[in-house]
């Protein structure tokens, strides 16, 4: 499945033919529905389906203008777009929740450097401080590791409108650490909550996001610093966040089986 994601991406990148285009989001929603059919998540299936091919058959109808950029963002889950993944993401676990936050998103990124909209990186910012401001109210361990993921995702593609070649190195990377990581979550919400996984996520130096957000904001630096400037208070937001999990681990008598 790897093997024909990558077939696709490639294909992706040869071509801006609009229909190739939209049989490539076809055959990545096929994909997704073969490898969820055995978990029985039925709803996320059906939910899947009729947002990816609503948005595909709009991609095809509204081929003018903008509108085409708005509906990859949405089709990825990039914030501010993102409110539909979280009734996907409740009902699928490990690997396929892996697959879903990395491979699921990158034939859709490689078409969206394509037809990237320069205004873009305003929504992009704009999605940023909605993903901070959402994590207060999240109280839920797997929708604040989601939106981690969305919120790390939106750094990648502002470093692609910076540069094309750093931002497909660091999906690379984060894709093989969030392989390494999310494959050990279980099914439970909440007993794989460690203090490993707290520190990956509070954007520990070398870390997941570390690395990801750092060279992110070393390409927004040559663009502009008033909005690198902004970018580090919302990061520190986003620890005062996480700080929930660091809470529970510290002042709650931590037990697996009855939490």
């Amino acid at each position: 499945m790897i093997s024909f994601v990558l077939f696709l991406s490639l294909l992706s990148m040869m071509t801006n033919n609009m229909i190739i285009w939209w049989s490539v989001f076809l055959m990545m929603t096929v994909i997704f529905i073969f490898l969820n059919k055995n978990m029985k998540s039925y709803s996320s299936l059906i939910n899947y389906f009729v947002i990816q091919e609503s948005l595909g058959l709009m991609f095809l109808l509204m081929n003018f203008g903008i509108f085409q950029f708005f509906i990859i963002m949405m089709k990825i889950g990039v914030a501010p777009l993102h409110f539909w993944i979280f009734s996907i993401t409740n009902n699928i676990f490990s690997y396929n929740l892996m697959w879903f936050l990395t491979f699921q998103k990158l034939p859709f990124l490689l078409i969206l450097v394509q037809i990237f909209w320069l205004g873009g990186l305003m929504l992009l910012f704009f999605g940023l401080m909605i993903c901070y401001l959402q994590m207060f109210s999240l109280k839920n361990y797997k929708n604040l590791l989601v939106l981690s993921s969305t919120e790390s995702f939106n750094w990648i593609i502002m470093g692609v409108f910076m540069s094309m070649i750093n931002s497909v190195y660091l999906f690379i990377y984060y894709m093989i650490l969030m392989v390494m990581l999310i494959n050990k979550f279980s099914k439970s919400s909440s007993n794989w909550l460690n203090w490993e996984t707290i520190l990956v996520f509070l954007n520990m130096p070398f870390s997941v996001t570390f690395f990801v957000k750092v060279f992110s904001l070393s390409e927004i630096f040559k663009f502009n610093t008033i909005m690198m400037l902004v970018m580090l208070m919302m990061m520190f937001l986003s620890a005062l966040t996480f700080s929930y999990w660091l809470i529970n681990m510290s002042v709650k008598f931590y037990d697996k089986n009855q939490m």
